[in-house]
């Protein structure tokens, strides 16, 4: 780990940091700021994001008190910041709920938006939602096949992506069946003229454009007759045997048949399965088509007849029951936590010793590493644990002594950290907690500068003094000399 180079000023010693190090920075100033008191969060979280501007990309969410200080107190700047980068679908929703067009913007442009709340955001801003960053192909085919009007309605606004024309024609046909023709050519008159709508699946119609098709329909006197004709080229029966059959004839393995061939079916296909079995009547129905669509949960018995043997049912003779279906995948239960274990008994406390004078002198002495892979021989965390909870020394004793000091505040201020003070109250880790919180707090009293909040941005990660030198430190520098 390269700490920063010497001999500079502090702003240009962190911009010269590799992409990795910079998260790994942004992650020791989020556990910072848990640790910060509350009211004062976000003025150290705004004064921070002046030195990064990619604060809170750091390849996951900030933990939960960070992001309660932003929804709840923070300003635009700042909860513009989190929406490019949230990726809790909660989070997502509460700033969208904010109704602020930067945020919104924001989260558009962020590639980990939930489909829940892109949907909400499209309903709300249609074009918009077409010109944001970050595009998901499986989130706009969904919303394309949406059973909501105005989800497919601002669905089909969005030119970009490549779907199967089914989507688009479904989205059509949703569309008309809510508004009607009227509503039909009002939409088609927000389109962009010309271009290529984004369809096409390499099938028989893959010349007919979609949006093209309807385009030319409602350029009729009465485009009724004209939609349905352009609907049933991309939705019929017919489109679906021609799917199929180009399946079959693509030269894969039986298995990848089959699988493409049951993913053509989840497509929204309008079929008759009277021409299903005059196609298989007729010689015209590969078999491996026949045995998916024999599998369908809407094919009729007497279909299924004539699919699995090529003849029609014969009078009087009972049906065999549907061909049962893949059982249901059971419910998600979300795993047990393994942020706070079980209590135990307290461990070892290494080099520590077994006294509170050998504890205090091996903290005056030498910095605690994180854990024993660190360094097996040097004191860690786990050890320094065991001490607390042994009695050998309390919270309010250690806490000022342990260096380096990113070392403390990110292990008690981590999500794991602060947990532990509400569902783990006897270990170590939480007493640690609370005193660190009450340093800072302490420091904190009376407000701190914009500048001194700063000027832990390049400090923090690699200071190797305790807490209290750092805060000393910053206290007493000069303003003209803070970043």
């Amino acid at each position: 780990m390269s700490g920063v180079p010497e001999g500079r000023s502090g702003v240009r010693a962190y911009e010269e940091l590799t992409p990795h190090q910079l998260m790994t920075n942004r992650f020791h100033l989020a556990c910072l700021a848990v640790l910060v008191p509350y009211h004062q969060r976000p003025a150290a979280l705004d004064a921070w994001l002046a030195v990064d501007p990619s604060l809170f990309f750091m390849g996951f969410d900030p933990p939960a008190p960070v992001t309660e200080a932003v929804l709840r107190l923070g300003g635009t700047r700042l909860q513009t910041a989190l929406a490019r980068t949230a990726g809790s679908a909660d989070t997502q929703r509460a700033l969208a709920g904010l109704g602020v067009r930067g945020i919104d913007a924001a989260l558009l442009d962020n590639h980990r938006l939930s489909y829940e709340t892109r949907c909400l955001l499209q309903l709300r801003d249609p074009a918009a939602a077409a010109a944001g960053a970050a595009y998901h192909p499986d989130h706009h085919r969904r919303a394309l096949c949406s059973a909501d009007p105005d989800l497919a309605a601002a669905a089909l606004l969005d030119r970009r992506g490549e779907h199967p024309p089914t989507a688009r024609a479904a989205a059509w046909e949703t569309v008309r069946t809510a508004g009607g023709t009227a509503r039909v050519r009002e939409l088609v008159a927000l389109l962009p003229g010309g271009g290529d709508p984004g369809g096409g699946d390499g099938d028989a119609c893959g010349d007919c454009d979609v949006d093209a098709g309807v385009r030319a329909a409602c350029a009729e006197a009465d485009p009724g007759p004209y939609l349905d004709s352009a609907a049933e080229l991309r939705l019929g029966t017919g489109a679906l045997l021609r799917r199929l059959g180009a399946v079959h004839r693509a030269g894969a393995t039986p298995p990848e048949v089959r699988r493409t061939m049951r993913s053509v079916l989840r497509e929204p296909y309008r079929i008759d399965w009277r021409l299903v079995s005059a196609a298989r009547l007729g010689h015209r129905l590969p078999r491996t088509a026949a045995e998916v669509l024999r599998s369908h949960p809407d094919c009729p018995p007497e279909v299924a007849v004539v699919l699995r043997t090529g003849r029609p049912a014969v009078p009087g003779r009972p049906l065999p029951p549907p061909d049962p279906g893949p059982e249901a995948p059971p419910p998600y239960r979300q795993p047990e936590s393994h942020w706070v274990p079980p209590w135990q008994p307290p461990g070892d406390t290494g080099p520590f010793g077994g006294t509170a004078e050998s504890a205090l002198r091996v903290l005056r002495t030498t910095a605690v590493v994180h854990d024993a892979h660190r360094d097996p021989h040097a004191p860690h965390l786990g050890h320094l644990s065991a001490v607390l909870e042994h009695g050998r020394l309390s919270a309010s004793e250690a806490a000022p002594l342990i260096r380096p000091a990113s070392l403390l505040t990110s292990w008690v201020g981590q999500q794991s950290g602060w947990a532990d003070v509400s569902r783990a109250p006897w270990s170590g880790r939480s007493a640690l907690h609370v005193e660190t919180a009450a340093l800072v707090a302490r420091w904190c009293a009376g407000g701190v500068p914009a500048e001194r909040w700063a000027a832990f941005v390049p400090r923090l990660w690699h200071y190797p003094g305790t807490l209290p030198e750092l805060l000393a430190e910053l206290s007493a520098v000069p303003d003209r000399h803070l970043p």
